[in-house]
């Protein structure tokens, strides 16, 4: 039977023919019709039009080309040779025929090279590619080089660039023993035998080998849209051609949207979309559908903004969108991916314990709470590194320190050695260890001893079947799932039987990253499916749905980038003239025919910087499609946000939250930033009950940090930092690191301690630098705590005598107070020895002066602590502060006013960071304020304040927000800037300051 071209302007009308075909074929109700399609969501479209017609779609098959195909090789049985040819195997067999190729053409030796990690994996795979392409796009000029002819599709010889193609063919094709012109002669035959009524409707895109199949069938009829490229290459093989009497759909109705980013984009479209749907209550979500070219780009944000949500939400989230992000790849071949080149990799401790807590390995081995196991590991201190035979790979032989296994000993003492021992292991355990942690530690050992030897396992060359082995092995000693994902095990174990069976006879050596790419490539990438047919509001690429008219057709995210987007040659190849196909001009024919089979048109663009609001230009597929369908529109442009005020006004947006916003914006009274409306309520919180006993250490460690203090006695909270993972061995000594280990040398030269025992304390807990570099750090910070001691030794080893402090201290406002404490005095000196440079170290020997000095016993404090040579800045020196109040009425007030602080400050926020608070005090005794030079980020590096942490975060952003403040009535009454200026005058104006 010839081949017979219906066409028609009217999607509605083909349809009629096609069941009218297929009621007209149907003499035995036992025999099967075959429908090709262009997609599987076009072929359930057309399945239910079918059925809508007839009455049932029982009987009728809905394919797509590539489904044909697949169908006939069964038949042809040539199932086996078409699946290496389109599978891993061609890439194996291309992998193999390289080299001999590389031998006389030199333009393919550097793709050999094995130096370039994954460098012959990739270029394999890509060459595949290439030469699937050229069996779909020019068959006659691979039977041409399969003959033995290096020319082009004009008889030419190849230039010296390509030459090397024709080649690699014919070598790959021997390695795979399969030829791809013998299969599809194979498919042609099996077609030519075929006797099922077969009726191609609405197919534009198909391959040479496709369209030769197709015409090999006997029994087929093409129904087409008039101008439609299925109909321009149906009509090449028929003098039948049938016109159906229907008119062409008028020009749809047209309204372009100018928006900005992806994110207001979609907002736009929903609002849109909802009044579309408000006005006409005859439209459904069925009769929509939203056009987009790539949907992986707006599928997050079209999925929130969509999402069912309460009553009160925008109405555009009762549209019933169907879901748009496509399906997640298996999590357990991403997983076995990552696990077979963990030797190549570092192995560092975020990225170990991500994988200890994917979804897999955490369900097999119980591991549910991921801050228990960063606050495991990372006490530890594990860095990365499995142990110091893996550490070789990387150049650093013989060093373990920081290592996995080091780590997990460490923990293990930690369960079984008492604190402060190391069992004579010269390890010391780790104190974040409890005996609840007795199970986690166990799993996370033996996790750890299961990678140390698939690592071991893994660094040499094996062949495909050896991979499959080993991961097999992988799957079973670390991999388990919960029963709703069994599939994803199964899967898996079929992925690796698939490899297993097509490249059983490969002796190709593969090295652990190049499987690890393969058996990736292999799985595929997660696929976008058009879930159609189910009266959802559909999210589709430009290649799906083409033809099938709706009423409302909304464009969303046609940006250059994608249409016209790329050409579609493809890398390395030949010149093919007209013989490949125009992509660019392809995706342009998608984006008309969508729109030509619309009542109305909905664009969606972006016209301005999301970031800037400047205009850009307008994509040059928007205007093209104006232009051909020959409409001029005036765009309605839209406000940057949701909540501009516009947005409520001429045309009203849906969205009540934004309108709720967008009323509360104008309403708003100008109280400025997050941080300053925080730090106005923290400082006017009603007072509550006054304290009538407090102790001199409470009150030094509120002065010390009164915003902390404030939010643990006002807040309940508590900030701590978040235990965090390191990947970094410490190389030097800085920073807290530095004034720890310095600190540890001066509390053991306080206690007579000797100092050894301080360095093997130190590098059982790992606290030093591996190696040279740990004993010259030691080295450095040992003379920094020896050069401290030495100035302050004497006075802290002077007669010791501690004085009871009992005071009744008459707070303003307030009513007295009891100040009790004892404080030590050595050598008649309230003494302080400190590792550290900061301001708020005077803070304990100033109360303790001013307590002694107010009982009748006048006293100094002194400070000894280090601080950088004013003439060296790599180097530190000792430096000694005296403090004290000679008068005892003098020091009388000055602890009432630091208890008043106390007082207030366990309601109210007290703006007086120690470290700055004291820094401006001086700078006002001594005549030095500049006030230009308070400002600036508080960090540890600013001159002013340079103790900023996270209490005082919330509630400070800039150095010069501390001389803002108003001052309250319950703040003290002198000349300083605003609240803190006040607060630190009063509390430590008159500090001495001098040389002991």
């Amino acid at each position: 039977m010839a081949l017979r071209l219906v066409r028609g302007h009217r999607w509605p009308d083909l349809l009629d023919r096609l069941a009218a075909e297929l009621a007209e074929s149907r003499h035995d109700p036992f025999a099967w019709s075959r429908v090709i399609v262009s997609s599987r969501a076009t072929g359930r479209i057309i399945s239910q039009e079918v059925a809508a017609r007839l009455g049932i779609s029982a009987g009728i098959s809905y394919v797509t080309p590539a489904q044909l195909v697949g169908r006939l090789a069964d038949d042809a049985g040539v199932a086996r040779d078409r699946s290496r040819w389109l599978g891993v195997p061609l890439e194996m067999a291309i992998w193999q025929a390289m080299d001999s190729v590389a031998a006389t053409h030199p333009l393919l030796a550097r793709a050999t090279d094995e130096s370039r990690a994954g460098g012959r994996r990739a270029t394999a795979q890509r060459l595949a590619q290439l030469m699937r392409w050229y069996v779909d796009t020019a068959p006659d000029l691979v039977a041409a080089w399969l003959d033995g002819d290096d020319v082009d599709l004009g008889g030419e010889a190849l230039p010296a660039r390509s030459a090397w193609q024709p080649s690699l063919l014919r070598a790959a094709v021997d390695a795979l023993e399969v030829d791809p012109l013998d299969t599809t002669s194979a498919l042609i035959q099996a077609a030519s035998t075929d006797e099922t009524p077969t009726f191609v409707f609405c197919v534009d895109e198909l391959t040479v080998p496709q369209r030769l199949v197709i015409e090999a069938l006997p029994s087929r009829v093409v129904l087409a849209p008039i101008d439609s490229p299925c109909a321009e290459w149906a009509q090449g093989l028929t003098d039948s051609v049938q016109e159906l009497p229907s008119p062409p759909l008028p020009v749809p109705a047209v309204t372009v949207h100018d928006s900005h980013g992806p994110a207001r984009q979609v907002e736009v479209l929903r609002d849109e979309l909802t009044r579309a749907f408000a006005a006409d209550p005859t439209l459904e979500p069925r009769d929509a559908v939203i056009i987009c070219p790539r949907p992986a780009r707006y599928a997050q944000l079209l999925d929130a903004a969509f999402s069912e949500s309460d009553e009160a939400a925008h109405p555009g989230r009762t549209l019933r969108l169907q879901h748009v992000s496509a399906q997640p790849a298996n999590p357990v071949i991403t997983l076995l991916s990552t696990l077979l080149r963990l030797g190549e990799l570092r192995a560092s401790a975020t990225g170990l314990v991500d994988l200890m807590l994917s979804g897999p390995i955490a369900h097999r081995w119980r591991l549910r709470d991921r801050q228990q196991i960063i606050e495991l590991v990372g006490g530890a201190g594990v860095r990365w590194g499995m142990d110091a035979t893996h550490r070789a790979a990387f150049n650093l032989e013989g060093l373990a320190q920081n290592t996995w296994m080091r780590g997990l000993d460490r923990l293990l003492i930690g369960l079984a050695v008492a604190p402060g021992h190391d069992g004579g292991l010269q390890l010391a355990g780790t104190d974040v260890v409890a005996s609840s942690d007795l199970e986690t530690i166990g799993s996370l050992c033996e996790i750890v001893s299961r990678l140390r030897r698939l690592v071991a396992d893994t660094s040499v060359p094996r062949t495909v079947p050896g991979w499959v082995e080993v991961s097999r092995s992988v799957l079973s000693d670390l991999v388990g799932v919960a029963r709703d994902d069994e599939w994803q095990i199964l899967q898996t174990h079929a992925l690796l039987a698939r490899l297993e069976s097509d490249l059983a006879g490969n002796e190709t050596l593969l090295t652990r990253r190049d499987f690890s790419h393969l058996l990736a490539g292999a799985a595929g990438s997660p696929r976008e499916r058009v879930a159609a047919g189910n009266g959802s509001l559909l999210v589709a690429p430009l290649e799906e749905l083409r033809h099938v008219e709706h009423r409302l057709v909304a464009f969303l995210g046609v940006t250059d980038d994608v249409v016209p987007g790329p050409s579609a040659a493809m890398p390395d190849s030949i010149d093919l003239g007209s013989a490949a196909p125009d992509r660019r001009s392809a995706r342009l024919a998608h984006l008309l025919g969508h729109a030509r089979s619309a009542e109305r048109v909905l664009i969606v663009e972006q016209a301005s910087s999301q970031r800037t609001n400047r205009p850009v230009p307008t994509p040059s597929a928007i205007s093209w499609l104006l232009e051909e369908l020959d409409v001029t529109v005036a765009p309605v442009t839209h406000p940057p946000t949701a909540t501009s005020e516009r947005n409520f006004t001429a045309d009203p947006s849906f969205d009540a939250a934004a309108h709720a916003g967008a009323v509360a914006r104008r309403s708003a009274a100008p109280i400025g930033t997050t941080t300053q409306r925080r730090r106005h309520q923290a400082r006017t919180r009603p007072l509550g009950p006054v304290p009538r006993q407090v102790s001199l250490q409470q009150l030094g460690r509120f002065l010390t940090d009164p915003a902390k203090a404030f939010l643990r006695s006002a807040a309940n909270l508590a900030l701590f930092a978040e235990p965090e993972l390191s990947d970094d061995i410490p190389l030097e000594l800085k920073g807290l690191s530095q004034w720890s280990v310095v600190s540890t040398l001066v509390d053991a030269l306080k206690q007579e301690r000797p100092i050894d025992d301080v360095i093997r304390r130190l590098r059982s807990d790992e606290e030093l630098p591996p190696g040279e570099i740990g004993r010259a750090e030691f080295e450095r910070a040992k003379r920094q705590a020896e050069l401290l001691w030495g100035a302050a030794g004497p006075a802290w080893q002077a007669d010791i005598r501690d004085v009871a402090v009992d005071l009744a201290v008459d707070v303003p406002g307030l009513g007295v107070v009891r100040l009790v404490d004892e404080v030590r005095c050595r050598g008649g000196v309230a003494v302080e020895v400190s590792a550290g440079k900061r301001l708020d170290r005077l803070i304990a020997p100033w109360l303790g002066s001013l307590a002694l000095t107010a009982c009748g016993s006048p006293t100094k404090g002194r400070l000894y602590r280090l601080v950088q040579d004013p003439t060296d800045f790599s180097a530190m020196i000792p430096d000694v502060r005296e403090v004290g109040e000679p008068m005892p009425a003098g020091a009388h007030a000055r602890l009432a006013v630091a208890l008043k602080a106390y007082c207030l400050g366990q309601h109210r926020l007290i703006p007086a960071p120690a470290d700055a608070a004291i820094r401006y005090a001086d700078e006002i005794d001594r005549g030095r304020f500049d006030r230009l030079q308070w400002r600036g980020e508080p960090t540890f590096r600013h001159r002013k304040w340079s103790t900023g942490n996270q209490a005082w975060a919330l509630f400070y952003e800039d150095v010069a927000d501390l001389l803002t403040d108003v001052p309250t009535a319950e703040d003290p009454t002198n000349d300083g800037d605003g609240a803190f200026g006040r607060w630190a005058l009063a509390l430590y104006s008159g500090m001495k300051d001098g040389s002991a």
